[in-house]
């Protein structure tokens, strides 16, 4: 379990035979966080599957066409077979199934054996989309967009190791989290549950019942989901046939009451990720994506924050115009302020995605995005005077390669350290200052 998120901690010994009793009936499983109810679930008992609740996964997709015939019942488990066969034009078939009712909120669980062999992708996730084949599709409508993947297993990954995370697709494209995990059991020879918790204000990973991850969904679109359970051939050369058990999906729901109570202690792991937010002096918080100018810095999300980013290749000459964004922040009172900048870098290839930053045409010393840290970190840039009213801010695309800029700080306070992600946007801004672009040299 990951150090210092809460969790639902395991039945005491006050209550170890009811326990047991409620583990027998339930598979011997993890049992769901505290305090939901089961709601619906398929424990794949039947002899076939039940279509009034399912649809099979039938489309095109990576290496493979998936099939209604490659996806049986077996033994209590729903069986996915993987096969080398020409169909449709693709040479690999694969399958799934897709729930016809769509869910929000609440707790999901899959226990699963996937096959592991080189080329097969595993997943249980989730979509705005009802299936490929959908002529109709609801997701038209939805101003935001989400998927949750809570495991895919990828074509090329070991056996103990999976990926998970929450892409936005609309308004805006990235992920809330992209993490990757590797664990002690072979999840290709034996069984092993994957669950996610949705709420309107946090999401929970589970492994084996335990926590993995917990990220803010406070920000993000909210819709219901159906649940995918699939396997596809993404490579070309994958492994000519394997096979892909799931044993159960079970959906939990929490009362309004309960919830109120559960949510707390996530919530406040949450909000301090924060770090402090308050110095000794005046703060004007700033967010990249509130720039009054972005011009070609683009907005997207990216390890749960919205960031804007520079270009993704250099071209000698650009117009300055095109590399840089500008806004115009109001300040209350002249003073000298201190700027701070959430900058991304990474510790391969340090400093090659940097941006510079101008205060009334005035550039900072530090160029951002060379901080040696394999994320996003606060760079300090220098003092600046700042007189009453509004001032101008840019964010010049130096490397043009990938910088990507979260938040800034202008403080009064000279001892005082940004931490983790800063505190809430603070700062009016306006277009006056913006005024025209600075002409720049860069090479």
């Amino acid at each position: 379990m990951k150090k210092g998120l809460p969790f639902a901690p395991a039945c005491t010994s006050k209550f170890a035979g009811l326990c047991a009793l409620i583990f027998i009936c339930l598979k011997g499983y993890p049992q769901a966080p505290a305090n939901y109810s089961l709601v619906w679930a398929d424990e794949f008992n039947a002899a076939t599957l039940d279509t009034v609740n399912w649809k099979y996964r039938v489309d095109a997709s990576g290496a493979s066409y998936q099939r209604a015939a490659n996806v049986v019942l077996d033994s209590g488990k729903v069986r996915i077979n993987l096969k080398k066969e020409t169909y449709q034009n693709k040479t690999y078939t694969g399958g799934g199934i897709i729930t016809k009712t769509p869910r929000r909120y609440g707790y999901y669980e899959v226990r699963v054996k996937i096959d592991g062999g080189y080329g097969w992708h595993e997943a249980f996730w989730t979509s705005y989309l009802s299936g490929f084949d959908d002529p109709n599709p609801a997701w038209h409508f939805l101003p935001g967009r989400i998927e949750i993947d809570c495991f895919e297993h990828y074509a090329e990954y070991a056996a103990n190791y999976f990926t998970y995370g929450t892409i936005e697709w609309a308004p805006i494209h990235g992920n809330a989290n992209r993490d990757y995990q590797t664990v002690v059991p072979n999840l290709s020879t034996s069984y092993n549950t994957f669950g996610f918790e949705y709420t309107p204000d946090y999401l929970n990973y589970f492994f084996n019942g335990n926590l993995l991850k917990t990220i803010d969904t406070r920000d993000l679109p909210a819709h219901d989901l159906y649940l995918w359970l699939t396997a596809i051939a993404t490579k070309t050369d994958a492994t000519d046939s394997g096979v892909v058990f799931f044993d159960y999906l079970r959906c939990y729901e929490i009362s309004a009451e309960n919830y109120a109570v559960r949510k707390t202690p996530f919530i406040n792991y949450l909000d301090s990720l924060r770090g402090t937010t308050q110095s000794t002096g005046r703060d004007l918080w700033i967010e990249a994506e509130d720039f009054k100018q972005r011009n070609n810095w683009v907005l997207e999300r990216e390890s749960n924050v919205k960031v804007i980013k520079g270009f993704t290749s250099y071209v000698a000459g650009r117009d300055s115009l095109e590399l840089t964004a500008s806004t115009g922040i109001v300040v209350d009172a002249a003073a000298t302020y201190t700027l701070w900048v959430r900058s991304r870098d990474y510790t391969t290839g340090q400093g090659s995605r940097k941006f510079k930053v101008l205060v009334n045409g005035v550039e900072a010393t530090q160029v951002f995005g060379d901080h040696g840290v394999n994320g996003y970190a606060w760079e300090n840039g220098g003092r600046f005077y700042l007189p009453a009213g509004p001032n101008k801010i840019q964010l010049f695309d130096h490397s043009q390669y990938y910088a990507r800029c979260d938040k800034l700080l202008l403080t009064t306070d000279t001892n005082f350290v940004p931490q983790g992600l800063g505190g809430a946007r603070n700062a009016i801004h306006e277009t006056t200052a913006i005024g025209t672009v600075s002409t720049f040299f860069y090479w």
